[in-house]
């Protein structure tokens, strides 16, 4: 006989009474906490190596920049032939630390002593003026020169027509003035007489003395256009002055 075996089958139906909401499938989350910590651990690695890698790197920046701060030019010195000059070994100076073998030297404070008021005048007085030095040659060289006016005419060699103060002139008629000297022990000597119109030279005059006692004079002819202040002087031949006399055109 054959065994017959029955497969049964079993359905389970919702029961009236119960809510649909029961029979929706929940999700359940499980949280694998040896996986997180193992992320985050090997995370934490990451930061502290980059961390370190970039705090190198600013060191190795400052000590450069520290280093090329420090490090002294020395100028070019010229060199004697008889002298030997040796370079200087000047150690590098680390950053923030300073060499203690190389030590700047004080310069002790000098005072300046200033000049005392009364030695600067005592000097002051000392010094020949040089109005009295120009004085002192006029009248040493002078002493040849017997005499010198300036006048409107020469008769017989003599000044005629009184001396002259004030020329003047107009556009009609131009006046002559002359300048006379009388010069003693100077045969052989040159003197030169000098017009000058308001401080410049405007005629020379070379004079030949041939005489122990010799006169001598020259002349001016001043017009309208030569209106100023006037002077003629007496130099001989090294520039001294021996004479002079002034007056105005008008």
């Amino acid at each position: 006989m054959t065994d017959k075996r029955n497969i049964v089958i079993k359905v389970k139906y919702p029961v009236a009474g119960k809510s649909a909401e029961n029979l929706t499938p929940k999700i359940i989350t499980e949280w694998n906490i040896k996986r997180i910590l193992l992320a985050a651990g090997a995370l934490v690695l990451i930061l502290v190596s980059l961390f370190y890698v970039f705090s190198d790197d600013t060191q190795e920046a400052e000590i450069t920049n520290a280093e090329s701060v420090n490090t002294l030019e020395i100028p070019a010195i010229p060199q004697d032939k008889d002298t030997e000059i040796r370079k200087l070994d000047i150690p590098k100076q680390t950053a923030g630390k300073t060499s203690s073998s190389v030590k700047p030297k004080k310069e002790p404070n000098k005072k300046i002593q200033q000049p005392d008021d009364t030695k600067v005048k005592e000097v002051i007085k000392k010094q020949p003026d040089q109005t009295s030095i120009k004085e002192h040659e006029y009248s040493a060289a002078a002493h040849n020169v017997v005499r010198a006016s300036l006048t409107y005419d020469i008769n017989n060699r003599e000044p005629a027509g009184g001396a002259v103060r004030t020329v003047n002139v107009n556009h009609k008629k131009p006046v002559s003035v002359f300048y006379f000297t009388e010069l003693k022990e100077m045969n052989g000597r040159k003197v030169y007489h000098e017009w000058l119109r308001n401080g410049e030279v405007i005629s020379k005059q070379t004079l030949v003395i041939s005489g122990d006692n010799w006169r001598t004079s020259s002349r001016k002819l001043l017009s309208d256009s030569e209106q100023g202040n006037w002077s003629v002087r007496l130099v001989d031949e090294k520039g001294r002055l021996l004479n002079e006399k002034k007056f105005k055109v008008e």
